[in-house]
């Protein structure tokens, strides 16, 4: 009897997981009472529980993320019993849903859109490096006012050298920090895409700037699932680069 469940690779703050279960014979089964959960427990939350199977065997429920949960590995657990047998299907993920704060608001970007850089990549235990060209942008709590806006959340890495691609696109922060107009940093998620990393990365993005308006980056990147990428190179700064603290938020 196949228990089926579809689960987000990040749940950030609330999704919706859909499943199916079936008879041996590929037959939907009709009423049967899904129960959910998770390890760590306390993390997310499930409405309904149990979810109830439709004429097509189709069920769902939405996952709600206990508010304040950092970036957390946890595993989501779909358990039924039909016909005095116990069906259990588990599927790792990772949940988060930070508190939405905006310490200091920074744009921060790399002149000319391009930089040479060496980078470090560990993929599945074998050690490779690569020297080509990286670009950064990074836009977080930024307005042009005195204020601080917690809906601007995006950054970017992209690097190629030769026939290799590696890219964190669609970063979302779990957190930034800011000294003064001279330093800057995100981490947070992104996803990895190219020809070499793909999936969910834990991303962290550092520059500090110097005279002559150079800044000396360094990023890291990890997946927990053996995948790495780091590096450290100087460019000088983007024109619209602007690090600064918060006035009013909204």
């Amino acid at each position: 009897m196949p228990l089926i469940i579809n689960v987000p690779q990040l749940i950030t703050c609330n999704a919706v997981i859909t499943g199916n279960i079936t008879c041996g014979e590929g037959n939907p089964i009709e009423g049967a009472e899904i129960f959910f959960s998770d390890f760590p427990e306390d993390v997310v939350f499930y409405d309904p529980n149990p979810a109830i199977s439709d004429i097509n065997g189709d069920f769902s429920t939405t996952v709600t993320v206990l508010p304040g949960t950092p970036l957390v590995s946890i595993d989501v657990s779909a358990i039924t019993e039909v016909e005095g047998n116990i069906i259990e299907t588990n599927v790792g993920t990772q949940a988060e849903c930070p508190t939405v704060e905006c310490p200091c608001k920074f744009r921060i970007g790399i002149q000319g859109n391009r930089a040479q850089a060496t980078v470090e990549v560990l993929n599945q235990g074998a050690a490779s490096s690569f020297s080509g060209t990286i670009n950064v942008t990074a836009v977080q709590c930024f307005t042009a006012s005195t204020n601080c806006n917690p809906a601007v959340d995006n950054f970017n890495v992209t690097f190629g050298s030769g026939g290799t691609t590696i890219n964190f696109i669609q970063g979302r922060r779990i957190e930034i920090d800011c000294i003064n107009d001279t330093f800057a940093r995100v981490r947070g998620t992104a996803l990895g895409t190219g020809n070499l990393f793909q999936g969910l990365f834990e991303v962290a993005i550092e520059v500090t700037v110097g005279a002559g308006n150079i800044g000396t980056w360094t990023i890291l990147a990890n997946d927990n699932m053996g995948h790495t990428f780091s590096t450290t190179f100087t460019a000088r700064m983007s024109p619209i680069t602007s690090i600064g603290e918060c006035g009013l938020q909204f």
